[in-house]
């Protein structure tokens, strides 16, 4: 058991290189998993993940923290594009208008012109409630936007400038989430910032967008 940026860890080590390295690493894996851990943080060249998989072990998903961020991205890409929020449109895309399309909504509705929610599931509700809390204009899926924020792989549309904001290794047009803080190595690891922002070591301001 050791620290990590204050974040209780159990930690393990295993050199992959050689003959012996597959043994090795499966006998710390086996370890972990026997110490109760589910997920890992490996070096971001880490290339064994099938082992550890095989195991039961599983990375850090950094879906929740990047969508955290969404708002905030969003309105940095149309700074950078020259486009100031309250003359841009933003879109937000997926297949359910859940939690994390829900709250980005929120946020971006003071900031922006206006929304565009594309959501087969809970869309024309989530628009709804804009309209009614917030009084901002809701478009339907069909109209244009300056920047999507993409929440499903299977977005209908990516109109404008995309951020998708799923899977291991989201794609943000070039913007970087970073925490100053941290080491060198681990500042724009978004496994490892994933995990400190769950364990509540990370705070908003913490979060730097460059």
């Amino acid at each position: 058991m050791g620290q990590f940026y204050g974040l209780n860890v159990l930690r393990g080590s295993a050199d992959p290189a050689g003959f012996w390295g597959e043994h090795r690493l499966r006998r710390a894996g086996r370890e972990l998993r026997r110490g109760g851990v589910r997920r890992v943080l490996t070096p971001r060249d880490f290339a064994w993940w099938p082992l550890l998989e095989r195991l039961g072990l599983r990375p850090v998903e950094v879906d929740a923290f990047v969508r955290a961020q969404s708002a905030p991205l969003a309105l940095e890409l149309l700074e950078r594009r020259g486009l100031a929020p309250d003359r841009a449109t933003v879109a937000l895309r997926g297949l359910r208008a859940g939690r994390d399309m829900a709250r980005t909504a929120e946020q971006l509705c003071r900031r922006v012109r206006s929304l565009v929610v594309d959501a087969p599931q809970g869309g024309e509700e989530l628009a709804a409630w804009l309209r009614r809390e917030f009084g901002i204009p809701v478009l339907p899926p069909g109209e244009g936007c300056h920047v999507s924020l993409c929440f499903h792989p299977d977005c209908s549309r990516r109109e404008g400038e995309a951020l998708e904001l799923y899977g291991p290794r989201p794609r943000l047009a070039g913007l970087i989430l970073s925490a100053a803080r941290l080491r060198e190595e681990d500042r724009e690891d978004l496994s490892v910032l994933s995990a400190l922002w769950e364990g509540g070591k990370l705070r908003p301001g913490d979060i730097k967008i460059t």
